[in-house]
């Protein structure tokens, strides 16, 4: 994946992740009945693993990056 389409769609996904728990703090239903209610759990946790995905887009492990030839210090 290139490079800037990498970060773009860690970009993307981290504010999805972002606007989600916002959602969930905020502006979630606060009249949920018990069954719906045990939604916010899974929900709150998907949107950590958004937040961590994203992070995880923008900003690769060493090992993705292509490797460099000796002395090349650019």
């Amino acid at each position: 994946m290139p490079y800037v389409l990498r970060r773009v769609a860690g970009v993307a996904v981290v504010l999805a992740g972002i606007v989600l728990a916002l959602w969930m703090t905020f502006g979630a239903p606060q009249s949920w009945t018990e069954p719906t209610r045990l939604w916010r759990i899974p929900l709150g946790l998907s949107a950590l693993g958004m937040i961590s995905g994203g992070t995880w887009l923008m900003v690769p492990d060493r090992d993705d990056e292509p490797a460099r030839p000796p002395g090349d210090t650019a």
